[in-house]
């Protein structure tokens, strides 16, 4: 495990900050999920983590040198181009024994080409590893790509990149019908002809879940408030370059959970201090021209 991980940092591969500051804008009315007011408001200390935003390929690559000898993993990592056109990344580590996954063997690659990915993938896969969360920004040859493996050896999966949103759904469908559900999503490409990389992982707990495909940002508000009404939550958010959502929801219960989209940096950090004096972090962040969308738990 220490030798992947040191050959993941040796290209380039990011890490988080230590610096909570860091973290994204609060922006647009995407409504705190299926929390009541007074449970959520109740402060608590959130686990061990280091959550950052907007930092540079070089800078990410510190990063993760420094927060793996600290015994950090990351759970959630996005890439993105900024208005000049700069790679940017934002990220949420949280200490091993509090991660997802656990003391399991991880890795973590950045600033990959499709065909970086696609080797990487390929490499990785044939040592037991398999793509926990893909985020993807740009748009053909010029797209970058970043990515968490696990080491899980005989896990049941599914990984497609480069997929038009017709395939996404179709992917679904047969995934659900095999007992996976769809754990990772993000889009890219232009306006024009989307794309999107995706993971489908196993479902032990058999959680009924589902995804909506590019809706504009009402119509996902629209659809938060009838998912959380039938007490689904949201587990990941795909932000368009032009405000399209693509979010999954599942039935499974984990305690309160708050979701923001359309954030500005300045927002998100607004949102990540308010929330984090209660306790909560944000597991899952996107992240496109400089907007964010996130949820947070604790």
């Amino acid at each position: 495990m220490n030798t992947m991980i040191r050959r993941t940092a040796a290209v380039g591969m990011t890490t988080a900050a230590l610096a909570l500051a860091a973290a994204v804008p609060m922006a647009a009315p995407a409504v705190a999920a299926g929390v009541s007011p007074s449970h959520s408001a109740t402060a608590r200390t959130a686990p061990p983590h280091v959550s950052y935003h907007a930092i540079s390929s070089v800078q990410q690559t510190a990063r993760f040198a420094t927060l793996r000898a600290k015994g950090y993993r990351p759970i959630t990592v996005s890439v993105t181009f900024d208005a000049a056109g700069r790679t940017r990344y934002s990220a949420t580590w949280l200490l091993s024994g509090h991660a997802p996954g656990g003391n399991l063997p991880w890795a973590l690659y950045q600033d990959m080409s499709p065909s970086g990915y696609q080797t990487r993938f390929e490499q990785l896969t044939a040592q037991g590893f398999q793509p926990a969360v893909i985020s993807a920004t740009g748009t053909g040859t010029g797209a970058r790509f970043a990515a968490i493996f696990v080491k899980k050896p005989g896990s049941r999966f599914i990984a497609k990149h480069g997929i038009s949103a017709a395939e996404l759904r179709g992917t679904s469908t047969a995934a659900r019908a095999q007992g996976l559900m769809l754990t990772s999503v993000d889009v890219y490409g232009t306006a024009s002809a989307r794309r999107y990389a995706a993971v489908w992982s196993a479902n032990p707990g058999r959680a009924k879940w589902l995804v909506k495909v590019g809706l504009p940002q009402a119509e996902h508000e629209a659809e938060f408030k009838r998912q959380v009404a039938k007490g689904y939550r949201a587990t990941a958010i795909a932000m368009s370059t032009t405000g399209q959502y693509t979010t999954v929801w599942r039935d499974d219960k984990i305690g309160p959970w708050y979701s923001y989209v359309n954030m500005t940096a300045s927002a998100y950090q607004s949102r990540f201090d308010e929330l984090g004096a209660k306790g909560f972090y944000p597991v899952h962040i996107s992240t496109e021209l400089g907007r964010y969308a996130a949820i947070w738990t604790r």
